[in-house]
C-alpha cells in the first residue's frame, strides 16, 4: 500500500505542476443555496468553452457572408477524484467521505437553483448550472474519480413594456419578485453580490451598469463581510437589516 501511495503521489503532483495543469494551491468551490463542496484534490487541468453564435447567410450578389451573433453560455469541465484516505503530500488528514461529496453534489444538482463556481487564481467566478456529474470506483482503494460539466447561468428579467409584433400587446410575465435574500458565502466577491442584486429586478439592457454602480456602493460599506445577509429590492439593499444602501 505505502508503494502505490508514494507512486500516486507523483503521478498526481506531476499533473498538478505540470505547465497545463492548475497552480499549485488553486481551490475550487461550488457552492448552492448557502452551501458548498471545496474539492480536496484540485483538477490537474479544466476545460472552458465559449461559444459566439456567428451565422453565415448567402447573398446572390455576393456569396457567403459572416454574421455577427451574441455570445452564448460558457461551459466549464474537469475531472478528479474524492480521496478515501490520506495521501502523503496530497491529503495529510483523514478525508470526508467520498459519497459525501457525491451527495451533496447531487443534491446542488436537483435543487432547482443556479450554483457558484469558483476558482481561485483564475478569473473563473460564475453562476451555473450542473449539466452532468458523473462518477465510479476503479482501482480497490475506494476513491471515487468523477466527471462534471457545468453551464453558465444568466439571470435574465424580460422587458415587459415591449410590444408583441404580432399582437400589439405587451408581454406578460410573471409579477416581479419585491424583495430578494442574498447570503454571501465563501467563494462570492462583491461583484457576485452586484450581479445577484440586479439580476432579477432590472431588464438585461440596464443590468450592466446597475451591477457596476452597485458595486462601487458596495466596496464603500465597511460592516459587509462574508456571512452577511442582504435584503434586496428593485431600490435598496438592506444588510442584515441594519445598513441600508439606497440605489
Amino acid at each position: 500500500m505505502a508503494s502505490f501511495s508514494n507512486f500516486f503521489s507523483q503521478v498526481v503532483d506531476s499533473l498538478i505542476n505540470s505547465g497545463s495543469g492548475l497552480n499549485v494551491g488553486c481551490k475550487l468551490v461550488l457552492s448552492c443555496a448557502g452551501d458548498s463542496v471545496t474539492f480536496p484534490i484540485s483538477p490537474p487541468s479544466f476545460e472552458v468553452s465559449n461559444t459566439y453564435n456567428n451565422g453565415t447567410i448567402n447573398v446572390n450578389s455576393l456569396g457567403d457572408i459572416n454574421m455577427l451573433g451574441k455570445r452564448g453560455l460558457a461551459t466549464i469541465k474537469f475531472s478528479s477524484f474524492f480521496p478515501a484516505q490520506a495521501y502523503d503530500g496530497i491529503v495529510n488528514t483523514t478525508p470526508d467521505s467520498p459519497y459525501s461529496y457525491v451527495q451533496k453534489i447531487k443534491s446542488f444538482a436537483e435543487k432547482g437553483q443556479p450554483c457558484k463556481l469558483a476558482i481561485s487564481n483564475t478569473n473563473i467566478n460564475l453562476n451555473v448550472t450542473i449539466d452532468s456529474f458523473d462518477y465510479s470506483e476503479k482501482d480497490g482503494t475506494s476513491d471515487v474519480y468523477f466527471s462534471i460539466s457545468l453551464r453558465e447561468y444568466r439571470y435574465v428579467l424580460p422587458n415587459s413594456n415591449k410590444l408583441n409584433n404580432t399582437t400589439g400587446l405587451a408581454s406578460r410575465v410573471a409579477e416581479e419578485q419585491k424583495e430578494k435574500v442574498i447570503n454571501w458565502y465563501p467563494g462570492m466577491d462583491l461583484m457576485d453580490v452586484a450581479a445577484q442584486s440586479v439580476g432579477q429586478f432590472f431588464p438585461i439592457e440596464e443590468q450592466d451598469a446597475k451591477q457596476l454602480s452597485i458595486f462601487k456602493t458596495l466596496v464603500k460599506t465597511k460592516n459587509l463581510n462574508v456571512g452577511s445577509i442582504l435584503h434586496v429590492t428593485k431600490q435598496s439593499i438592506k444588510i442584515d437589516d441594519k445598513t441600508k444602501i439606497n440605489f
